[in-house]
C-alpha cells in the first residue's frame, strides 16, 4: 500500500511541478532579464518522471510490461 501512496503523490508532485513551470515559463522577470532557468526543459523532465512513474504504477497493479512482455517479444524475434 505505501508503495501505492508514494507513486501516487510522486505523480502529483510532478503535475504541480508542471503548473508552477507553466507559469514560470509565461511571465518575464520583474527585472525584465530572461529566465536563468529552462522551464521548458524542466516541463518535459516532469512529464517524462510521470511517464515512468505511471508505467511503475501499471507494474503494481499487477500487469508485466518490459520488451520480453512486448507484442513481437525480446528484440523483435
Amino acid at each position: 500500500m505505501a508503495s501505492w501512496i508514494i507513486t501516487l503523490s510522486v505523480i502529483t508532485a510532478l503535475t504541480g511541478m508542471i503548473v508552477f513551470a507553466n507559469r514560470k515559463m509565461g511571465g518575464m522577470r520583474k527585472d525584465g532579464r530572461p529566465n536563468q532557468v529552462p522551464w521548458g526543459l524542466v516541463m518535459v523532465m516532469c512529464v517524462l518522471g510521470i511517464f515512468i512513474a505511471f508505467v511503475h504504477a501499471i507494474n503494481l497493479a499487477g500487469f508485466e510490461t518490459g520488451p520480453e512482455h512486448g507484442l513481437l517479444g525480446r528484440f523483435g524475434r
